[in-house]
């Protein structure tokens, strides 16, 4: 890929946080201090190939998240939107945001508070022969595909990846992507299996043990007791 191209994130914080039992949404839970939100606007303003970013979160928080990108002097937000009810939507809706002719874009889950700039420049490098890009890891457990119950089969883990955010596409791919009927865009589980089904190539680079996504109480404890394997004894 060419160089000096715009690069723009989107970052999906949308989720309610109601599995978390927290009385705020997820993205402006805390996490070491600062909310899930916070630690994902830094990765994306300190990252030098980062040049703006988006922010979707739920209804009546676009204000509180402006007032965060402040505090932490983002200077990269460009925008706080409301999200939608699924997170096709909500992804959609931030990339309303961007201007038309972006070069890449990223997209990445403020539930993944860990993920780290070398992990960005991993995905970034990958868009020089693919389409689209995705850091994953191969699944520690057996996979068994059940129906009514009843294992079906089991799945060879050797082709399996489980798939993280922050995931990077070129700017044409992911427009071309999400230009698909809303009722396909629903169905999405992540960006790139809708860029995928337009035919795209998308790439698979090595993701990282630690970057989790906070779902549960649990993943919350876990994530704190990451933080604290970083800090000196």
């Amino acid at each position: 890929m060419a160089e000096l191209l715009e690069t723009w994130a989107v970052i999906v914080a949308a989720g309610s946080g109601t599995r978390l039992g927290a009385d705020v949404p997820k993205a402006f839970v805390g996490l070491g201090g600062r909310a899930l939100l916070a630690r994902a606007v830094e990765l994306f303003e300190e990252h030098d190939a980062i040049d703006r970013m988006v922010v979707v979160v739920p209804a009546g928080w676009e204000e509180p998240a402006t007032l965060l990108a402040d505090q932490l002097v983002a200077g990269k937000v460009a925008a706080a939107v409301t999200g939608g009810a699924t997170r096709a939507e909500s992804v959609a809706l931030g990339l309303a945001e961007l201007p038309p002719d972006a070069d890449v874009v990223l997209v990445h889950d403020a539930a993944r508070p860990l993920a780290t700039p070398a992990l960005v420049d991993r995905v970034l490098a990958a868009l020089r022969e693919a389409d689209g890009a995705v850091p994953g890891l191969p699944p520690a457990d057996t996979i068994k595909r059940v129906k009514d119950g009843v294992v079906s089969e089991t799945l060879d883990r050797s082709s399996l990846t489980a798939v993280q955010t922050p995931q990077a596409f070129r700017g044409e791919a992911i427009r071309r992507a999400y230009g698909r009927p809303a009722g396909e865009l629903a169905m999405a589980t992540d960006c790139a299996s809708l860029v995928e089904a337009a035919g795209l190539a998308v790439a698979v680079v090595e993701g990282e043990r630690r970057n989790i996504k906070v779902t549960e109480r649990e993943d919350l404890a876990y994530a704190h007791w990451l933080l604290e394997l970083d800090e000196p004894a």
